[in-house]
């Protein structure tokens, strides 16, 4: 019974679909998009100043490695036991990890202000490789973010970021020139070329 209801929808669908496929008028264009994204899996940072360990994770995530992060932060703070402190860290803190790791590169790092071009992050994100980021707030403190995907629709020059912070949503998006320096925040520090 269940096969001949599949089978029955399966025609119906196909019907549907081809009807539709008819009326659709001669001159119209298929939508086109210059979007690319990495599908990563931003982490929730669990401790309030575990944003870097949580960025950093993720990246290590991506690339197939499955650190809880608290190992993470042991291994970037060179700490052991069952926890490791709530302390901040830095994207200097993630490449000590991804070398502990193994990775083939564990990127260059770029601070004091010195961000990437657009064309570099489209080249990075083709490559599938994802960007790690710190941002500073304009009240003071900083932050971490994930780099993953890039749109140049129509000559836009949008940037896809992942956010560890708890209440922020962790996929986010936001012009080029605005992520560089916003009223919230400028783009301080970054580390790319991670490799596996």
């Amino acid at each position: 019974m269940k096969i001949s209801f599949r089978r029955g929808l399966a025609t119906v669908c196909a019907g549907v679909a081809a009807m539709v496929a008819l009326q659709a008028p001669a001159s119209a264009a298929p939508t086109v998009t210059a979007a690319t994204t990495i599908p990563i899996q931003m982490q929730a940072q669990e401790k309030s100043n575990w944003c870097w360990d949580a960025s950093g994770n993720t990246i290590a995530a991506w690339w197939g490695y499955s650190l809880s992060q608290t190992k993470f932060c042991q291994v970037a703070h060179n700490e052991s036991g069952s926890d490791c402190a709530n302390n901040q860290g830095y994207l200097s803190d993630q490449q000590r990890v991804f070398r502990w790791l193994g990775f083939s590169n564990v990127g260059s790092y770029n601070s004091s202000g010195q961000t990437l071009s657009f064309a570099t992050i489209k080249s990075q994100v083709d490559a599938r490789q994802p960007i790690g980021t710190r941002i500073g707030w304009r009240n003071g403190g900083g932050h971490m973010h994930v780099l993953y995907g890039y749109d140049n629709t129509n000559g836009a020059t949008t940037v896809y970021y992942g956010d560890p912070w708890g209440s922020s949503p962790r996929y986010n998006q936001m012009s080029y020139s605005a992520y560089r320096s916003n009223n919230s925040f400028t783009w301080t520090h970054t580390v790319y070329g991670i490799k596996d």
